[in-house]
């Protein structure tokens, strides 16, 4: 997969013992679980302090919970690139269609609608990424080594 967003790495940061990973879902509500938990998974054997490893729980929960809620069928795919003091996650689905990044604030008895808003907040970058295999959102996170 080419992508023309640079690493969630620092210059002169090496890279972690597992430094990419890609997971593919079937785009159902039961996925949003299944990606935190092989997120959690990668972060914990890449060591990534605890905080940092929760923001990055919730904000995958928003951003695959966005691609199951715009697109009712095929593919969710979830990338992780980690290195020493940074982690870059990127979803996109199989639609092919620019996601739409509008945040907005909701009215204050609504449900839904403030997944952006968290990521916006909490994520050291976030935003839209394109590759050969489609547009998607990425969040990057960093911390202290």
């Amino acid at each position: 997969m080419s992508n023309r967003i640079v690493s969630a790495c620092p210059e002169g940061r090496r890279l972690a013992p597992l430094r990419r990973s890609t997971f593919r879902y079937p785009a159902r509500p039961e996925c949003v679980k299944d990606a935190r938990r092989w997120l959690d998974r990668r972060m914990s054997m890449a060591e990534v302090p605890g905080d940092s490893s929760a923001t990055a729980l919730l904000l995958i929960s928003e951003l695959v919970t966005n691609c199951v809620t715009h697109q009712q069928a095929g593919f969710i795919v979830v990338r992780a690139h980690l290195c020493v003091g940074g982690l870059r996650t990127e979803v996109r689905d199989d639609s092919g269609q620019l996601p739409d990044l509008r945040v907005h604030s909701p009215s204050p008895d609504s449900e839904s609608g403030r997944g952006l808003l968290l990521v916006d907040a909490l994520a050291t970058r976030w935003g839209r990424f394109e590759s050969n295999r489609g547009p998607g959102v990425f969040f990057a996170l960093t911390w202290e080594r």
